[in-house]
């Protein structure tokens, strides 16, 4: 709903956020100017009222995360329900598979019109998509409970070996539902645009795996499938691992015995390690072999994420 009076907007401001409000919002419906809509503002799209909290950031990189001015948390206060409001923004730029160069950008409309094909698809995060009066596609996203399957990994306290053998049969069990999931889109000539392991949100208390944020548009779709085998080396790893981290620490990798060669890293990130068997001997070489379809040494590449798939069931 909206809020009409002032008064009535400020007690409920006050209501859901538990701040105390000591002069009216400012209440944007036309969202084209992202980098005014601050915290303590309210965007008014849809016949409702959101109250903006702050700016997104990515939360991958640490302390000198950027903010993502474009990507709002917010409360809807109709319902005092989280949300994600992702305004209208475009970027492009330009990623190398060995020699195919792969353009992306962002484009609000594919995002849109996946968050309508995946609607109550539980593999992917839920939102509805409303127009401002100067037409930008605002997507108003359900805020997830919970965190990324990148911090998921990079907070768990134990080594490679007891998270092998102990955590990563019951994560790959869901990163193998993720793929399914993409693979459904790939059947209807669609694509996530962005697979990473930040991109694949867990949910607290059921532990589902869900997909997020798909407003990426390649020109490759198969940059989807080159992308999920830099994701699967991570979750095999724990984490990406480069040569320049056995050169620096050593003592971490005391199963080492071999040289890693320009054929045994990445192909899409050629900085890191695809032969993970080099430095954990433990890993079967079966699934080990999965990891090196997606290294610069690759002959066997695989055409689909279906296949990948089921090579991945065949191992858990």
């Amino acid at each position: 709903m909206i809020f009409e009076e002032t008064k009535a907007l400020q007690l409920r401001i006050a209501e859901v956020s538990g701040r105390r409000i000591q002069s009216p919002p400012q209440i944007f419906e036309d969202t084209s100017s992202y980098m005014n809509i601050v915290g303590g503002s309210v965007v008014r799209i849809g016949g409702n009222d959101y109250y903006v909290v702050t700016d997104a950031r990515e939360n991958r990189f640490g302390v000198d995360d950027q903010p993502k001015f474009w990507v709002k948390y917010a409360t809807d206060l109709t319902t005092g329900a989280r949300k994600v409001i992702k305004l209208v923004f475009y970027e492009e730029f330009v990623a190398n598979i060995g020699l195919v160069r792969v353009r992306c950008k962002r484009n609000p409309q594919k995002e849109a019109f996946i968050l309508d094909v995946v609607r109550d698809n539980p593999r992917f995060m839920q939102g509805v998509t409303l127009t401002d009066p100067v037409g930008n596609l605002v997507r108003v996203i359900d805020a997830i409970p919970g965190r990324s399957l990148f911090h998921h990994l990079t907070d768990l306290d134990m080594t490679h070996e007891a998270y092998f053998f102990q955590r990563l049969p019951d994560i790959m069990k869901e990163v193998i539902a993720c793929i399914d999931a993409l693979a459904e889109l790939q059947e209807k000539d669609l694509h996530h645009g962005d697979v990473r392991s930040d991109h694949i949100w867990i949910e607290q208390g059921t532990g589902r795996f869900m997909w997020i944020d798909f407003d990426y548009e390649v020109s490759h779709t198969d940059y989807d499938l080159w992308s999920m085998g830099n994701l699967i080396i991570r979750v095999l790893g724990k984490d990406a691992h480069k040569v320049r981290d056995i050169e620096r620490q050593p003592a971490d990798y005391p199963l080492c015995r071999e040289p890693i060669m320009p054929e045994d890293q990445v192909l899409l990130y050629n900085d890191r390690i695809a032969n993970l068997r080099k430095l954990f001997p433990y890993i079967p070489q079966k699934l080990n072999d999965i990891a090196m379809r997606f290294s610069v040494g690759a002959t066997d590449f695989y055409s689909n994420l279906e296949e990948l798939s089921q090579d991945l069931r065949s191992c858990f």
